[in-house]
């Protein structure tokens, strides 16, 4: 499939650009986003590192905790969906016992909702060494979802970094799908996530403390404009250390 454009950049010129059609993959959304480091792992400027959660696995984490440990200033990674090592990073920054949001599961011993109720679970996690004492920052949006918001909860309600970039999805909690006639699956959750002080978290999310986002102009530059958002703001937490 071939279409016509007309770059942002250079207005009142034509580009072609040919576009291969095919079946949706796991992620594919997430394949046309902002162009993060090519490397997962790396040290923007001395002492200040970056780390995209998104694609850090358990191996890689457990060879850069120590680096970290040493780190003057730590930029995490949230935009996505990110695995184990988005929870473990919170245990290197707490020397407290922390735990998720309050998941509530609904108890339905009658119909039409009489005698309903719900009953809370959540989860626990123990402070682990090495500890980051660094500066963090937290890049966020609204790809973080389910597992991703319950990670950015804990940051928000534990004041563990600051956090830059959009609001998350609002959308956490178990999966409930429904097929439905034609193929169709309809999805949705069987729980009431409330955040740590009990307030709602569907259709709020976690909202950022600083505030960032992608520009038509940041766009046509190839720039990642929320990574350097996240950028200044964790130099001015950590001062002189990283001028």
């Amino acid at each position: 499939m071939a279409l016509e454009l007309e770059p942002f950049a250079a207005p009142g010129t034509s580009k072609s650009v040919d576009l291969a059609c095919g079946q949706r993959k796991y992620k594919d959304p997430e394949t046309y986003t902002e162009p993060r480091p090519a490397n997962k792992i790396t040290e923007l400027e001395p002492g200040i590192f970056y780390v995209d959660l998104d694609r850090v696995t358990d191996a890689d984490w457990r060879a850069l905790a120590p680096r970290l440990a040493a780190a003057h200033a730590i930029i995490f990674d949230m935009r996505g969906y990110p695995s184990q090592p988005g929870v473990l990073s919170l245990q290197h920054i707490t020397g407290d016992t922390i735990r998720s949001a309050k998941w509530n599961v609904p108890t339905v011993p009658k119909p039409d909702r009489v005698d309903f109720a719900f009953t809370e679970s959540g989860w626990e996690l123990k402070p682990a060494e090495p500890r980051f004492k660094a500066p963090r920052v937290f890049l966020t949006d609204g790809r973080a979802i389910s597992y991703a918001e319950t990670v950015m909860g804990i940051v928000e309600f534990y004041k563990l970094g600051a956090i830059v970039g959009g609001p998350t999805a609002g959308t956490n909690g178990n999966v409930n799908p429904f097929k439905l006639p034609g193929g169709y699956t309809l999805s949705w959750t069987g729980m009431k996530v409330l955040k740590h002080d009990g307030s709602q978290h569907h259709g709020i999310g976690i909202v950022p403390t600083h505030p960032a986002g992608r520009t038509r102009k940041g766009v046509a530059e190839g720039k990642d404009e929320i990574l350097q958002r996240g950028l200044e703001v964790v130099k001015g937490m950590a001062g002189p250390a990283v001028k």
